[in-house]
């Protein structure tokens, strides 16, 4: 079955960058931390310098001082802390959506044999010479996509519904998927009224097979 070209031809999706900002802001208050154990630290061995009989006020200055960036270390490593976690949590999550939208999470290795005798079927229908036979085709592609955009986690009471809520950058030729779909609608409401052609259903066809093969499904 021959394949489309010109501008059906895949568009390469830019990388998924996660923004480091929150990693900066962390390691910015480490090295924060860091200087100011640093300063206690000094300020600890100056006032070893002084016994019991040297200068009373600048050692209390000094033991002031030590206990006012004692505390403000620790609340800034708190803090560093929360912040540690929270971006760790964030990326997290945001790996786990950009893994949602780009159809990983699908796992279609696992059933390898049974999706490619289902696009089997479609093909066999295609290599009939009774129009019938290629409306059949159509319905059992779009069934076969239906069932993708609802494991990719697209809510909604029919296959238009969840096709709704797509964002025309997290699915592959989304505009084909509308236009088969479309066909899909109107075999299904004029049946055999329905005058399809040969070239259109192979079109329609190829339009399934384009958007199967881009999400790993063939």
């Amino acid at each position: 079955m021959s394949e489309e070209k010109g501008n059906d031809k895949a568009k390469a999706k830019p990388p998924v960058i996660i923004s480091t900002g929150l990693g900066q802001q962390v390691g910015e208050i480490v090295l924060i931390v860091l200087f100011l154990s640093i300063l206690s630290g000094a300020v600890s061995l100056l006032l070893g310098f002084f016994g019991d009989g040297d200068i009373y006020g600048l050692r209390a200055t000094f033991a002031h001082l030590y206990a006012v960036a004692n505390m403000v270390a620790t609340v800034i490593a708190m803090v560093a802390i929360v912040i540690a976690i929270y971006s760790f949590m964030r990326i997290s999550e945001i790996a786990g959506e950009e893994t949602k939208k780009l159809g990983l999470a699908l796992n279609w290795n696992s059933e390898r044999k049974q999706k490619n005798a289902r696009w089997s079927r479609v093909e066999t229908y295609m290599t009939s010479l009774n129009p019938s036979d290629w409306k059949i085709a159509i319905l059992e592609a779009d069934n076969i996509l239906d069932e993708v955009v609802e494991r990719m986690g697209y809510i909604g009471e029919t296959l238009g519904e969840r096709m709704k809520k797509i964002e025309a950058s997290d699915f592959p030729y989304l505009e084909d998927a509308w236009t088969a779909h479309k066909t899909r609608n109107s075999i299904a409401h004029k049946g055999t009224d329905y005058e399809l052609s040969r070239s259109e259903a192979e079109r329609v066809i190829n339009m399934y097979h384009r958007i199967f093969t881009e999400l790993g499904y063939l």
